[in-house]
């Protein structure tokens, strides 16, 4: 071989190690979704009724955040974290998919996994995809995950893994919805949470280690079931949670140790593997708790106003967290603004790629990091499917239209009781997977630092009967770093501010793309068609190509 020959053989060589190389040591990304949890539903925000300490040791041994913001709703909450795009820049706000409706994401839109598979990731998705199921398209795996064992709906049964669904003229129907990949996954047994966590570690454990890993885990828990059986967990958990004081609330305690649990065996797969110290791990809720009203699961926001669905603090300010032995914010808490729209640019920006142009996510990786002000001063929640608007401009909110006022109110106060004594928090703590996973990758957690949960913990005024509802003619302003339960309405005290943050939500309504009303739910997607499973029922549509 000629010595000219010999160099660009080399050099070629050398660019493909380093590329290589390059790929293999960027971060793993683990990414966990609760479904419908409440703000007073895990014990890092200072309650005792539910702990919660492998998701608590994340927050306080990683960063937890104090003002994380997410749509209210389910469907909208997953397109925005996808896309880094507010819903209704994507025709995804309001009410969220049902499984009989032909709407999903747009496929002109790049997702997250799809960037990251760019960048040599190995993606997959574990549980609720919820952004569009009618056509093959519009699949996980052909978005950018390489595989998705999950449900591809907004929940379904936790045993027997069916959804049921109710629209004219054909009724109510039922159909399977759990699915490996394209196929129907007939032959699964066991309690959704757990069967999530066992292929969540088994992709751990299995991941060829010359690419990074990233994991989604859109976990089920606690959203409800279907009407007939709303809360449903294993017997023998619901018995450890006889402090709790109401049935409803117990059920949706044990939901919750088993959504904990889980997050503490994923974190311990991570370690099992090697990769712990290479993995940066994501816990949110995808909106507030819906307390009351449709598939209620009797979640708590307390003491924050709203629930689920609603624009109001406990519907949009959820949990939320970060963890990675790359954290310098020794504080272990960011107070600043962070909407699930800043997922994308944020995470892409942690693992060293570029940060897209034209969405409406912020990059704030180093503003978490380093523990400095938030990058974020604005967010908008515009749903033109139900009638409101909502914009928070730094410590004031903003409130338009007619959000649902039964969604709209002061609730949970009445799920707090416990018989007796709550369980030992310490205990709780010193007991959990995570505590063990920290003390053997020598980062054991020091106990007297709970005291951190403190930060969290929001204390308000008695609610009234004179708190504002704000109508097509009026509006209610707060000041939610005064006043996060929006008790006082300030808008004739502070008249032109009101009239700006009114101007400027109109003005971002006008960028909006329409949400369809009504919602069209087709006959011919009904399961009984299908070999009575929900599945895709439409030909991908081929006319934009």
């Amino acid at each position: 071989m000629a010595l000219m020959d010999r160099a660009i053989v080399y050099l070629l060589l050398t660019i493909c190690t380093m590329t290589a190389s390059r790929v293999s040591n960027k971060r793993n990304i683990v990414f966990i979704f609760a479904d419908d949890m409440g703000w007073n539903d895990v014990s890092f925000h200072g309650s005792d009724q539910i702990l919660t300490p492998n998701i608590d040791l994340l927050a306080l041994s990683g960063v937890g955040f104090g003002r994380y913001y997410s749509h209210p709703i389910c469907t909208p909450s997953r397109s925005a974290f996808l896309t880094g795009k507010y819903a209704y820049h994507l025709g995804m706000q309001g009410y969220p998919l049902s499984l009989s409706e032909d709407r999903a994401l747009p496929v002109d839109e790049k997702l997250l996994p799809e960037y990251l598979k760019e960048a040599g990731y190995a993606t997959h998705l574990v549980g609720k995809w919820h952004v569009g199921s009618s056509r093959n398209e519009h699949l996980p795996t052909s978005r950018g995950f390489d595989s998705h064992f999950g449900h591809r709906g907004g929940y379904m049964d936790y045993y027997e893994y069916t959804v049921e669904e109710t629209f004219s003229p054909v009724g109510t129907v039922s159909g399977f919805a759990l699915y490996d990949n394209l196929t129907a996954a007939w032959d699964v047994e066991g309690y959704i949470t757990d069967v999530y966590t066992e292929r969540a570690t088994s992709i751990i454990k299995n991941h060829d280690e010359s690419s990074p890993l990233f994991l989604m885990v859109g976990h089920n828990a606690p959203h409800s079931s279907n009407k007939e059986s709303y809360l449903q967990a294993p017997p023998e958990v619901v018995r450890q949670m006889r402090h709790v004081e109401l049935t409803s609330r117990r059920m949706l305690a044990a939901m919750v140790k088993k959504l904990d649990d889980s997050v503490g065996e994923i974190v311990k797969a991570l370690l099992d593997k090697g990769i712990l110290d290479n993995t940066i791990i994501v816990f949110v809720s995808d909106n507030g708790g819906m307390t009351s009203g449709q598939y209620n699961n009797y979640a708590s926001n307390y003491p924050l106003r709203g629930i689920k669905m609603s624009p109001y603090e406990g519907g949009v300010r959820v949990a939320g967290l970060v963890w990675s032995t790359n954290l310098n914010n020794t504080s272990h808490y960011w107070d600043g603004y962070m909407h699930v729209i800043d997922w994308l640019p944020t995470l892409l920006s942690a693992i060293g790629e570029e940060v897209p142009s034209g969405i409406d996510g912020i990059n704030q990786w180093e503003n978490i990091n380093n523990n400095a002000p938030s990058e974020r001063n604005t967010i908008y929640e515009i749903d033109d499917y139900t009638g409101y608007g909502s914009i928070i401009l730094g410590n004031f909110k903003l409130i338009t239209g007619t959000p649902l006022q039964s969604y709209s109110t002061h609730q949970g106060a009445d799920l707090r009781g416990v018989i007796g004594k709550a369980p030992s928090y310490t205990d709780g703590i010193v007991n959990s997977t995570v505590y063990n996973v920290l003390k053997l990758f020598g980062r054991q957690f020091d106990t007297s630092e709970l005291s951190m949960r403190g930060k969290y913990v929001i204390e308000c005024d008695a609610a009234s009967n004179t708190i504002c509802f704000p109508s097509n003619e009026t509006v209610c302003l707060f000041n939610i770093k005064e006043d996060p339960c929006e008790l006082t309405d300030l808008s004739e005290d502070y008249p032109e501010l009101a009239e700006k943050m009114k101007a400027m939500l109109e003005n971002e309504a006008a960028t909006r793309i329409p949400r369809k009303v009504p919602a069209e739910y087709d006959p011919e997607s009904i399961p009984s068609l299908h070999g009575y499973t929900w599945t895709t029922w439409l030909p991908d549509d081929t006319s934009s190509t």
